[in-house]
């Protein structure tokens, strides 16, 4: 089982890579796409959704707001942050109205920022499915708050693509 999660964090972290290859696209067009790719015996899919945020006076490359899943039974949710957060401060996040959670950083990935990473259910599946926004704020090593709002709309079509 150790293994499945190596090679999961490992397809995960190539989803991270490539993602600035859609940066172009993502900022004309922002959209919720799935990719998934097999392993083996295992399939690893990543529903995402990239853009750019403002913050201030600059645009900083979100990189991705999405789930990853493995052989479409232990899912995972993340959420890139830009460069320069508090890592203690982890993520915040709510959807729509729903109570805001926190969510522990995991990783940091040079220029693509830190990732934060959460176990999650079909009932978490199914807010995200029936909802209108994904709110998140980070918090910069200067204490300032940086806050992202990502549209769900599109995103049960690229799930159940």
């Amino acid at each position: 089982m150790l293994s499945l999660y190596k090679n999961l964090f490992s397809i995960l972290l190539l989803f991270a890579l490539i993602s600035p290859t859609f940066a172009d696209e993502h900022e004309n067009k922002p959209k919720w796409d799935k990719l998934c790719e097999t392993v083996g015996d295992n399939t690893i899919c990543q529903i995402s959704f990239g853009q750019f945020m403002n913050n201030g006076d600059k645009k900083i490359w979100f990189s991705r707001v999405g789930v990853v899943e493995l052989n479409a039974t232990d899912k995972k949710f993340f959420i890139h942050s830009p460069l320069g957060v508090n890592l203690q401060s982890g993520v915040l996040y709510q959807i729509d109205e729903n109570q805001t959670s926190s969510m522990p950083y995991n990783a940091c990935y040079n220029i693509q920022g830190c990732q934060g990473l959460l176990e999650i259910d079909d009932a978490m599946i199914n807010q995200l499915k029936n909802g209108n926004l994904i709110k998140m704020r980070f918090t910069s090593i200067n204490g300032q708050s940086i806050d992202g709002t990502v549209s769900l709309n599109g995103f049960t079509a690229a799930y159940n693509k």
